[in-house]
């Protein structure tokens, strides 16, 4: 996907009802994002666990791999502007219920699994409504833009908003806020004039036979990754990195408190720069693919960021510790006063994750798009989120609870090493590959 120009996305914007809708899905992924991070923030504080972290993300997404891809189904048989008005009502309902059930761990699973099984409802919704609004030479743009806002949603969330609201008001007082936010994306979608076309089937005959259509859906995306490796492999790589990404989320506010010895809530000193270093691995891209292979970018991503993380996890062993003197000893011979200098050490090393992640995720997502005809599209990238998500759940179950036990910097080394023996793998398949014609049919 080209990225859209000022003029084309200035175009685009005039349109009122599509401008709406942006505006509302800025908003709402913003307040997702921060509503996770502060839940992320609060359970770190109240448990001191990595593990109770990891129940608190597998509440998250079991919903995704559960129900995600039949969701999907069903809002394409249900009046788009509805469903989305809807969910967004009933988030802005859970959201506030977080600050009104306290420190009750097991009430705030109940609640975020509840958040995430409306969330599946909402954005197959959002996405289906675009074509709706915006006429087909400028779907290109606007999809560019709504990829764009919801990375910039993420660092926005995760990296200003969420840190800002925790550290100036509390955790009651972000989720009421959060709530607000949801509310005011309900009122402009409710706005939005959202010409549908009929639905094909009724709602009653839908509900009589939705599993055969799914299954053959699936089935048929199946096929497709059976029989085109290139495809499979560019698959793999997205997986590895969601399921990284979400490995990341749960371990880093035990990190920056254990390993830094600085508060939970200070995580923004990993996820800002990560975030920001995604940003300069995606305008980096154009330059690198001119150069080399999307493969070779994404089996040096994968290297990059495995080897980044194995440094993470050794900044212990490497002599960047707190002493009792209230200095740091940065590498045996710079001195900095508290944990300024581990910080910052850290906080570039974030950047350069960042970087790799960003070189592997967009490397490989181009690939597929370009490999997959337009009509599979959709499910193979659902089939992707679904597995990515089922991936991840056995390192969320056990890597909290090892990271209680043996350490979280013990458990990044393990999980780096991981990552260097899948790049190591992914460069001799990719080899291995090249010797073979691609069937993209």
């Amino acid at each position: 996907m080209q990225p859209p120009t000022l003029v084309n996305v200035s175009g685009v914007l005039r349109n009122r009802p599509f401008l709406f809708l942006w505006i509302a899905q800025a908003l709402s992924q913003t307040a997702l994002n921060a509503t996770v991070y502060t839940l992320l923030v609060q359970v770190q504080q109240n448990t001191g666990s990595s593990t109770a972290l990891g129940l608190l993300i597998l509440s998250f997404i079991l919903p995704s791999v559960a129900i995600g891809v039949p969701a999907g189904v069903f809002v394409d048989r249900w009046r788009k502007k509805r469903v989305l008005v809807i969910t967004n009502v009933l988030r802005a309902g859970i959201v506030a219920c977080f600050a009104l059930v306290g420190l009750d761990f097991y009430l705030i699973l109940a609640l975020n699994l509840a958040y995430s099984v409306v969330s599946q409802f909402f954005a197959p919704a959002e996405v289906a409504a675009i074509p709706v609004l915006v006429p087909k030479d400028q779907l290109i743009v606007a999809n560019g833009l709504f990829n764009i806002t919801m990375s910039g949603a993420q660092l926005m969330g995760f990296v200003i908003i969420g840190p800002i609201l925790i550290k100036s008001f509390g955790g009651p007082s972000v989720y009421l806020s959060l709530a607000a936010v949801y509310l005011l994306c309900s009122g402009l979608i409710w706005s939005v004039r959202l010409a549908e076309p009929e639905l094909k089937r009724s709602t009653l005959e839908f509900k009589r036979g939705w599993v055969r259509p799914v299954a053959e859906d699936l089935h048929e995306g199946w096929r497709l990754l059976a029989g085109n490796n290139g495809v499979s492999v560019s698959i793999l790589h997205l997986i590895l990195m969601n399921s990284l990404v979400l490995i990341i989320g749960m371990l880093a506010p035990g990190y920056v408190s254990r390993v830094l010895g600085i508060g939970a809530d200070d995580s923004v000193f990993i996820m800002a720069p990560a975030g920001f270093g995604m940003l300069a691995g995606i305008a980096g891209l154009p330059q690198l693919a001119a150069r080399w292979a999307k493969e070779a970018i994404a089996n040096f991503g994968i290297v990059a960021t495995g080897s980044v993380l194995l440094l993470l996890g050794l900044v212990g062993q490497l002599g960047i510790l707190p002493r009792g003197n209230g200095e740091v000893l940065l590498f045996g011979w710079f001195a900095a006063p508290e944990q300024t200098g581990p910080v910052l050490v850290v906080m570039g090393l974030a950047f350069l994750l960042g970087v790799g992640y960003s070189l592997v995720n967009v490397a490989a997502q181009t690939l597929v798009q370009e490999r997959t005809p337009l009509d599979l599209q959709g499910r193979i990238f659902a089939a992707q989120f679904a597995i990515s998500n089922t991936a991840a759940i056995i390192p969320l179950l056990f890597l909290g609870s090892l990271a209680d036990l043996v350490g979280v910097s013990e458990v990044t080394i393990f999980g780096a090493i991981g990552l260097l023996v899948a790049g190591g793998f992914s460069v001799a398949h990719t080899r291995r590959l090249s010797a073979v014609p691609m069937r993209v049919d």
